[in-house]
């Protein structure tokens, strides 16, 4: 089965490395006919040029493996693209925040589609693509299955597991991303430094009201969210995150998705969040500043 990467952004690029490395039949759909040359700096060992062979959307057969590393924001036009083109392919959806599904599921009517989150951490720069951290990916059918697919994502995306319902994993992700990546965004630091006291009240607050929602949505992990943050913060603490790396670069970020999500949610249980809300300005006002 060709597996083919939809973009030649950080994860994409990573997907497309590890497809080299294992000598799996892929190829990169760009945005132009003509891709980057890429290089791609493992966490460990040598680095790679990436010279990826590429495919346009009427190239497609129907019988490919669609990866569609994106940002959440993206996906929505991309696959609106895409449709004309569309047969049988299986499509995995692999993005930050919540909320996306919804706003594309009518256009995938009668396709196999996968959701998947990813803790895989790559830093891209120009040219210069470089993994930064190494995690699982958590994946679940949303509709369909389809048999080689699954193989291929098991040996693409190791280690990997397979969730009756993904739910539960997405909200924990996101529940750290919505304190993480728009804090660090806003300071302009890296994740570590988030450990710092003069950053703890703030934590505290966004997960007391993320925890409240979680717990509203019966939804585990609710309790223990603040311990779960600092120790992401921990383990991430070289790292800086994707939504301080738009900022830094002047683009979109995928707060709408994340802080407000959570606030889109809240409201519609009849909670109130200021902290999230306040956030969620704040890095809007940011994006306006930075003109992305």
């Amino acid at each position: 089965m060709k597996t083919v990467i939809l973009g030649q952004g950080a994860i994409g690029t990573l997907l497309a490395a590890r497809c080299e490395q294992l000598h799996l039949d892929y190829a990169v759909m760009g945005r132009q006919t003509r891709l980057h040359t890429l290089h791609f700096q493992p966490l460990t060992g040598a680095g790679q040029i990436l010279s990826s062979p590429s495919i346009s959307p009427a190239q497609l057969r129907g019988d490919e493996l669609l990866l569609l590393p994106l940002k959440a924001y993206q996906l929505l036009p991309a696959i609106q693209s895409l449709k004309p083109f569309l047969h049988q392919q299986p499509l995995l959806l692999l993005h930050n925040g919540m909320g996306v599904l919804d706003e594309v599921q009518p256009l995938l009517a009668g396709h196999t589609v996968i959701q998947g989150i990813t803790r895989l951490a790559v830093l891209k720069e120009g040219s210069q693509v470089r993994e930064t951290g190494r995690g699982a990916t958590d994946l679940a059918w949303v509709t369909g299955c389809n048999a080689q697919a699954k193989d291929v994502l098991n040996t693409l995306l190791s280690p990997c597991t397979w969730h009756a319902d993904l739910l539960p994993a997405m909200w924990q992700k996101l529940a750290v991303n919505a304190v993480i990546n728009p804090l660090t965004a806003l300071y302009q630091i890296k994740n570590g430094e988030l450990a710092a006291k003069a950053h703890r009240s703030a934590i505290h607050q966004l997960c007391k009201e993320i925890g409240q929602l979680m717990q509203t949505l019966k939804l585990p992990g609710a309790g223990n969210l603040e311990a779960t943050v600092l120790q992401v913060i921990q383990a991430t603490a070289d790292n800086n995150s994707s939504m301080y790396q738009d900022l830094r670069l002047g683009q979109r970020t995928e707060i709408d998705y994340i802080n407000g999500f959570v606030c889109k949610k809240a409201h519609e249980l009849g909670l109130q969040v200021p902290h999230n809300e306040a956030l969620w300005r704040q890095i809007k006002a940011q994006e306006q500043t930075t003109g992305s």
